[in-house]
Parts: structure tokens; sequence; C-alpha cells
């Protein structure tokens, strides 16, 4: 954002004579310029070049950081900065203006995560309860599953009403809600499940590598915020709990050669049309629960990893006014789509971000001296995705459609 710019946040801090309380890399924690706080609560991303107080809420970026402390426009505090640092001295003394704070709502209290007994009993009572709507299951059945492997799987729909009497039978059955991620107590303390008609769709059970289900991700009917999946979690209300995003295993503990992709679902799918073993993260760059995975698949006998992220890690970056979300650039192809290709600015980060866990992937697999190599598919003369085939389940999909038409 500011590339062009002979200066960075970094720089704009020592003007000010911000006193630092912490650093590393990518970021300084320094006492509030506008509220006054003297326990680090403002942040300064030194990528971004953007500042944030965690205690106040003031934010923006290295020019209002500078220009809302002196009262002048960000045009003004470019000029003055650079003039500033040009001579190597300090800006002048300013006052503190003790921003007023609104009183802090009281602290959400968490449960603890159960263990994953506790969680595997728990969800296996509740998904017995419920069923799977048609819906659901011709969705499914389209994406290339087998009537057997969706019952073995356990894919459900979401309820949408009685979640309090569903929490009710749980409990009576002798199985433990707190800390089970998805059900909380409500303001009457009575425990319940998070549902809600934005969350409408059908469970996906997440399972760890002994077939313990300790998680579900919900495939939504109506994805919003460009999300198709989120997981059933709790973490927002009283004794609510995190999912902690584990990772999934479709196949079998400890296979020589393993797979890793996005998602349970895709997962599945995966391995019920190859029979390989694939490791499951939430998505490329949530890999947290991955070294933890990795090692214990290690001990027990994996020796190479394939890296299988979808095809977006080789997606082609030019304009070509097709983009989802709305950009200027798509604007003006649409309106001249004879004009020069330029790069798209949101489908480079897209790429970027998507080869940013490929590479965090083989790091880690590096590290535990595992061989690593990445799968792809569907490529074009150039290297490029030919944006055919998205994930390795539609690849797989097709081998298997080809196979049958034969």
């Amino acid at each position: 954002m500011y590339q062009d710019f002979p200066f960075t946040i970094r720089e704009v801090a020592y003007l000010l004579n911000l006193r630092i309380r912490h650093k590393n890399a990518v970021s300084l924690d320094a006492d509030c310029p506008f509220c006054g706080e003297t326990k680090g609560k403002l942040n300064l991303n030194l990528k971004k070049n953007v500042f944030k107080c965690n205690r106040c809420g003031e934010s923006g970026g290295m020019l209002s950081l500078y220009g809302k402390i002196y009262g002048v426009d960000n045009q003004t505090a470019c000029k003055e900065i650079k003039e500033a640092l040009g001579r190597n001295e300090q800006a002048p003394s300013y006052q503190v203006r003790k921003k007023m704070i609104a009183p802090k709502e009281p602290e959400i209290e968490n449960a603890p995560p159960a263990p994953d007994a506790v969680r595997h009993k728990t969800y296996s009572m509740f998904f017995s309860m419920l069923v799977l709507a048609d819906t659901h299951r011709q969705n499914l059945l389209k994406r290339g599953f087998t009537e057997r492997q969706i019952e073995e799987n356990g894919y459900k729909s979401t309820p949408v009403f009685g979640f309090k009497k569903l929490t009710r039978k749980l409990l009576e059955a002798g199985c433990t809600v707190k800390g089970v991620p998805g059900f909380y107590q409500d303001k009457d303390g009575e425990w319940t499940i998070h549902f809600s008609n934005k969350s409408s769709g059908f469970l996906v059970p997440v399972r760890n590598m002994d077939g313990m289900i300790v998680g579900a991700q919900i495939r939504l009917d109506h994805p919003y915020d460009g999300r198709k999946y989120i997981w059933l979690s709790s973490t927002n209300y009283h004794m609510g709990t995190s999912s902690g995003s584990p990772v999934h295993l479709a196949g079998r503990p400890g296979e020589k050669t393993i797979f890793v992709t996005e998602g349970p679902l895709k997962g599945d799918l995966a391995h019920a049309l190859s029979g390989r073993t694939f490791g499951c993260v939430p998505g490329a760059n949530q890999y947290a629960n991955l070294p933890p995975f990795l090692q214990a698949m290690k001990l027990m006998g994996t020796e190479a990893v394939y890296e299988a992220y979808d095809m977006d890690k080789l997606l082609k970056t030019a304009c070509r006014g097709d983009y989802s979300e709305k950009c200027i650039h798509c604007e003006n192809y649409r309106k001249d789509w004879k004009q020069q290709a330029i790069p798209c600015e949101k489908k480079s980060v897209k790429r970027q971000n998507i080869q940013r866990g490929c590479l965090k992937l083989a790091q880690i697999c590096r590290e535990m001296e595992l061989s690593v190599k990445t799968l792809t598919w569907d490529m074009d003369s150039d290297g490029d995705w030919a944006e055919n085939v998205k994930g390795v389940d539609d690849y797989l999909y097709g081998l298997e459609q080809k196979k049958r038409n034969s």
C-alpha cells in the first residue's frame, strides 16, 4: 500500500518517540498516544504499515498515525515526516489526548476443551439423533460419493430447531457437553448448541487418527463472507469451546505415503475415490496442528508426503474481468476487453497465500525428515493451472468418470 513512500511505520514510530514494549520481525507493540495506555496495546504492523490500539480502537495507516496526533491531513503529514527524517530528528512533542474508553463488557468465560474420547462419545450420540436431508444426500452423490460411503462417513443435516431438547437428550444419555465445541450455556444457564439460520447446511465429522470424532465442519447451504464451510464452534458464548481446527484423517494411520489437502469433505472423497490416505487441514495456511499430526504419522510408519492443495496455487494472475469480488480493473476490462493484460492484485494475493501454505508444509516435512513432493493436475503448456479442475477430489472424480465411460 505504501510501497512508493521513502519511509515506513517503524520510522514514523521513531519520529513520534513511541515507547516500544515489544517487537519482532513483523510488528511493534507500543504505548498508545491516543488513549494514554501504557501496556503496549498499540500494535504497529510493519508489513502493512498500519496501526491499531487494542484498547481504544484508534487505527489507520502510518500517515494518519502522525496526522491524527498533530491534527494535519495526510499530505501535510507525509511532507513533515520526510522533512524530519531528512534532518534525522524527532517530531515535536505532543500531548497525549487520553481518549475516553467505553466500559468493557464482561469477558466471556469459555470451557477448556474436553478430551478426544469425551468429544467422540458426545458427537457420536449427537450425530445419531440427526438425519440427512434428501437435498444434501443428492449433493453428496453428485460429488462422487456412494450411498454406502455417505452412511459410513456419517454426514448429517444441521437441525433447524429443538437445540435445547437435543442437548438435554445427550445429557440424559450420559454424555458430556461441557468442553465439546458447539455447546454452551445460554443466559438462563441451560446447555444448548450453537446453530443459526446462517449455519444451515450439512455436518461433516472431523476424525483424529484413532477414528474418533473430535470436531465438525458445516458445509453451508448459503455461503457468506466468502466462506463455504464453518466450524461447529461456541467460542463466543458462555462456557463454549473453540473447535481448535483439528487435522482430519481420511484413510489409514501410518500409511507409508500420505497426501495433505484442504478440508475434511475433500479428503473423504479423495480417499473414497483413490483408496489413498489424506490428512486434511482446514485451509492451506491453517497449519498449526499439522506438525503434531505428521509427527504421529511418522512414528506409525509414514515416510513420504504429497502436497495436494487446490490448483489455485498456480492460478493465472492476469486480469480477465472474471474475479468474483468487485474490482475496478475487472470493470475496466469488461469495458475494453482488448486492452493490454494487467496483473490482478487479488488473484496474485490469493496465489501467494496458497503458495505460502505449500512452502510451510514443505518446511515442516523437511524438519521432520519426511520426503515431500507437490501434486499437480490440469496444467497448461505455460506451467500454470488450466482452470478446469480445481481440487484433488474433482481431479480423481474426473478420472473415475473416464474409467466408467471407457
